[in-house]
């Protein structure tokens, strides 16, 4: 049986809660601008981490590189701030939305990409 680890539970239970206060008009001013940029490259690299584990290199020793880390914090920067914005007047670009990716991005790397076992999954 499948087990989401306690951290990525409750970094989901805080995007789903987040998502219902806002279709309630009652998020904080500072959530609706960051949390869900906050809470992105946690939740995605964590998949990204699960399905090298489990298809790829059948290891939970296994970590992803920070230049991968780094890597995807300068795509959903670049995408997300630079040229969405600039395809679609309904984005738009925050530079500290930036910042928000790379706290998630930082988040990841010291509490979530951690060496598993070591054994195959």
């Amino acid at each position: 049986m499948f087990r989401l680890p306690r951290t990525i539970a409750l970094l989901v239970a805080a995007f789903v809660l987040h998502q219902a206060l806002q279709r309630l008009d009652w998020s904080p001013a500072w959530a609706a601008a960051w949390l869900d940029d906050l809470l992105c490259l946690p939740l995605v690299l964590a998949l990204a981490l699960a399905a090298h584990r489990r298809l790829r290199v059948r290891d939970t020793a296994y970590v992803l590189p920070l230049d991968q880390v780094a890597l995807a914090w300068i795509f959903f920067t670049l995408v997300f701030e630079g040229i969405l914005p600039r395809l679609n007047a309904d984005h738009t670009a925050d530079p500290r939305d930036g910042l928000a990716y790379a706290a998630g991005a930082v988040f990841f790397q010291l509490r979530l990409n951690r060496p598993g076992e070591g054994r195959p999954a």
